[in-house]
């Protein structure tokens, strides 16, 4: 998390964000324009004003640093673009592990969806399973259903 509100040696001000940053994000944070002068997608109270500490999600959306506590309670994925908040390398792993020990039945087998991953954006061609399918450009689990359902593999 970064706070956005204190001694002004340890932060710098981004003026396509239009918001000062910890030292630590120049020139390497994600740039969105006036990021600050828009309402959390949490709570919708003004950012730029609040006196509550932001957080400065990956994808560079902001959200009150509380509103962020409360949203990892029920979820990992930015509210405004859906991009992962945090990084879920570890979780995607157990995932892979649960997935190969989680036969789909007969009928599912062989079935193929596409997929749309929001992470990268990538669209691609994957083996059905009930708990999750892997983007095959990052390997996130990330995705959403985009399209065709259930094509078997050997009709493709």
């Amino acid at each position: 998390m970064w706070n956005l509100i204190g001694p002004k040696e340890e932060f710098f001000h981004c003026l396509k964000c239009n918001l000062c940053l910890s030292l630590s994000l120049q020139g390497h944070h994600k740039c969105i324009e006036n990021v600050s002068r828009q309402n959390c997608p949490i709570c919708l109270e003004d950012i730029h004003t609040s006196r509550v500490v932001a957080h400065v999600l990956p994808c560079g959306h902001l959200l009150h640093r509380t509103c962020y506590e409360e949203m990892l309670k029920e979820g990992y994925r930015c509210p405004l673009c859906m991009h992962s908040a945090l990084d879920m390398t570890r979780y995607w792993r157990q995932l892979d592990n649960e997935v190969a020990q989680t036969p789909m039945p007969k009928e599912y087998q062989n079935m193929t969806v596409e997929i749309l991953c929001n992470d990268c954006s990538a669209r691609s061609t994957v083996q059905f399973h009930i708990l999750g399918m892997k983007c095959k450009s990052c390997e996130s689990y990330n995705t959403a259903q985009d399209g065709k359902c259930g094509i078997p593999l050997e009709q493709q």
